[in-house]
This record gives C-alpha cells, structure tokens and sequence, in this order.
C-alpha cells in the first residue's frame, strides 16, 4: 500500500479538519440533525459518511440557513464543497477548521458577514456550485479566493 491518506486519517465520530488536509470535499447532505444541546447541536449526514456526520460550527450554520433558510428538513439532496481553514482558531491557538467554500442551489456567489471574535467580523465569498455539473468542485485557486 502506498496510499498515506488512510494511515493520517483521525480517529473520530465526526468529520474534522484533518479530514481535509488532502483537499476540499464536495458532500451532498442525506440528512440534518438539530438538538436542543449547546455543545454541536447540529449533525449534518451526507452521503459516503461511514457514520462521521460533518458537525458544522455556529458560523457555518449562519452560513446555511443564510442560503436555504432556516428549514434544515430542506437541506436533503443540497450539495456543500468543504475545506480545511488553518487560521481557525480555538483557546487562542491555531488548530484548523472545516469551512464551506462552495453551495449548491445558490443563484450566485454569496457573501457573508461572519463572527470571528467578540470584537472582529470577516466577509467571506461562497461560490455557486454549477448545477450542470453533479459532481464539481471548485479549484484550490477559487477556494483561496473566497477565503482571502
């Protein structure tokens, strides 16, 4: 076996950013689960999860229900293209995190308006995913785009 992406996967119920250090990941959602619990109230189960639902932080789900509106049973058959953020922080330290970069059933790129500390805001660009393509992504180039 020369494959080292199943050796560095992480031991986890949930997708997590080091998931991701290979590259962004286009996932179409199966499903969402929303708790009423303060710690990752919301599960989002796409197809291929092998049982590690992408748990997405209150800025992403800003983000979500920003687009599709605030029903999640809505959100079935949607398409989101993941990434790796190294620059997310938690406890003052860099650790990494999972963002959105691009989202199905969108009419055009979108912009957000997300929380990055108490006293800080960044405008970040979503890309359209194109319809006519089921399976597309956008490039590196594009995602570094959004995020700068």
């Amino acid at each position: 076996m020369s494959d080292m992406e199943a050796a560095i996967k992480p031991k986890s119920d949930q997708l997590n950013a080091d998931d991701l250090i290979t590259g962004p990941r286009t996932i179409t959602i199966a499903g969402v689960d929303v708790k009423a619990s303060p710690e990752q109230p919301v599960s989002v189960r796409y197809e291929g999860d092998g049982g590690k639902p992408w748990k997405p932080c209150k800025s992403m789900c800003r983000v979500m229900v920003e687009a599709w509106g605030a029903d999640s049973s809505q959100y079935a058959g949607q398409r989101l293209t993941l990434y790796r953020d190294p620059e997310v922080t938690f406890g003052g330290m860099k650790v990494g995190g999972i963002r959105i970069a691009a989202m199905s059933d969108i009419d055009r790129d979108m912009r957000a308006v997300l929380t990055v500390s108490r006293a800080k805001r960044a405008t970040v660009t979503i890309k359209r995913l194109d319809p006519a393509f089921d399976k597309a992504q956008p490039t590196a180039e594009a995602i570094q785009e959004a995020v700068d």
